[in-house]
């Protein structure tokens, strides 16, 4: 039997984690629907409104039993709220369940099943908003128990049928959002069907003095805490694994599409040295030099993304060497571009100047700074020079590429390692090769900065951490 003793008393111990549960449930579907206006899921959506649906049936519940703690509040006020706070129960059950349904099958039910399960909620809600005409006068039996027993023996079936098909979801699936949705939708259920068994026993057992404790509000608060939460993210996994595969198949295809179109690139290239040798007119040879500088521009587009597919690919591998290796590497790779010959390379080994980290990445940080110091001197100056020197301070090492070329304007300074952009009108490269060296920078735990002035040079400084080596320890 239920007293009305017993409920204000209740009333009164579960009104902190009701409303707990009632500003969690709204911000849970305030989370869902702003995730839903990104990705357009339409399990988010059903989802927001299922939380929407908890939050509303929760207050309504607590507005329910004020009334039937209540004297002087009549029957049909007690009545009607226990119809809406059913609809609100039964309704958080069937978006919850709709959108599992939905990010299971990846597809919607069909119209007229939706609207039948929308009658059989109103036509629950209705009988058990009606049941209080069997109660004997002074009796809760069938206007208190009877709701609540049948939304918990719904919700416990329902949550228990959602997290076992959660969890056969990719029985292999690491996720470690799935495995705490599946968890706390299994133990809800389980715990709503506690409930229920209460409220059977105060329907059918005549002798049986309900004990309520208001100790499960907070366990239910855990639970829904931990749904919410396994919900939000299980969905960051799923997005985070959908952009890797699509930063995978873009790498991918700007390898192979740099590469296939690189063949008629080079052919092109052949057959313009083939047509240099043969043209004798003036004119002729002035529009095929012209060709061949805009070939040579395309391919070096090509290379450069092939350069940054291919390092984005390569696993770190460090190593000791000495920073000289590089820069000789370096120095062969460019002393042939346009203008190299009248540069001066002003940088002298030591014996120190040794260092631990991944040989292939500080050679593409170097190459493009470098390359770059060669393309952009300043050819009106007498003593052009790039210089290189090396610094150890600590566990860190810090490497600058010094140069006197045409230097970068402030407004630029701060652009020019975001992808495709180029600082001056007069660069010729594809404005990928410090964004390059930004990746490699990161794959081995570096940083850069930049000091320069227009008409006086650049000065990149690269500091790479924990890369010092003593030269006793080679």
């Amino acid at each position: 039997m239920i007293s009305q003793s017993i409920i204000s008393i209740f009333l009164k111990e579960i009104t902190p984690t009701y409303i707990g549960q009632a500003f969690w449930g709204i911000g849970l579907a305030l989370i869902l629907w702003y995730f839903y206006s990104l990705y357009q899921r339409k399990h988010l959506k059903l989802w927001a409104y299922s939380w929407l649906s908890f939050a509303l049936y929760i207050i309504i519940t607590l507005i329910t039993l004020y009334f039937n703690s209540n004297e002087s509040i009549g029957p049909f006020w007690q009545n009607v709220f226990t119809f809406f706070f059913q609809i609100a129960g039964l309704m958080h059950i069937v978006w919850l369940l709709r959108g599992a349904y939905h990010l299971i099958e990846r597809k919607s039910i069909s119209l007229k099943f939706e609207y039948a399960q929308y009658a059989t909620v109103i036509v629950i809600s209705l009988f058990s908003a009606l049941a209080f005409v069997l109660d004997e006068e002074g009796g809760y039996k069938y206007s208190l128990a009877l709701p609540f027993t049948v939304k918990s023996l719904i919700a416990g079936f329902g949550f228990l049928f959602a997290g076992i098909q959660i969890m056969r979801i990719g029985k292999r699936d690491t996720a470690v959002g799935k495995k705490l949705l599946w968890i706390a939708f299994i133990l809800y259920g389980f715990e709503n069907l506690n409930y229920a068994l209460g409220g059977l026993s105060v329907l059918f057992d005549k002798h049986y003095i309900l004990k309520l404790n208001s100790s499960l509000g907070a366990l239910d608060f855990l639970l829904i805490a931990f749904i919410g939460i396994g919900m939000i993210i299980w969905l960051l996994e799923e997005e985070r694994s959908a952009l890797e595969k699509t930063n995978r198949e873009l790498d991918s295809f700007l390898y192979s599409t740099s590469h296939d179109l690189r063949a008629p690139v080079a052919s092109l290239l052949g057959l313009i040295n083939i047509a240099k040798h043969d043209i004798k007119e003036e004119s002729g040879q002035k529009y095929v030099q012209m060709m061949e500088e805009r070939v040579k521009k395309l391919d070096d587009i090509f290379s450069d993304i092939l350069n940054y597919s291919r390092n984005i690919k390569t696993e770190i591998k460090p190593t000791t060497f000495r920073l000289g290796e590089i820069v000789e590497d370096v120095i062969t790779d460019v002393k042939f571009n346009e203008g190299a010959e009248q540069i001066r390379l002003d940088y002298s080994e030591q014996i120190h100047h040794i260092l631990k980290t991944d040989y292939y990445q500080l050679k593409v940080i170097l190459g493009n700074l470098i390359s770059n110091a060669v393309k952009y001197h300043d050819s009106k100056k007498e003593d052009q020079y790039i210089a290189i020197r090396f610094q150890k301070i600590d566990r860190d090492v810090h490497i600058s590429v010094e140069d006197n070329g045409i230097g970068i304007s402030p407004e630029s300074q701060h652009k020019v390692f975001d992808m495709f952009y180029r600082a001056t009108s007069e660069a010729e490269g594809s404005g990928l090769g410090l964004f390059i060296v930004k990746q490699a920078l990161e794959k081995i735990n570096a940083r850069i900065t930049l000091k320069s002035e227009v008409n006086m040079g650049s000065t990149f400084t690269v500091v790479i951490q924990n890369a010092a080596v003593k030269y006793n320890d080679r």
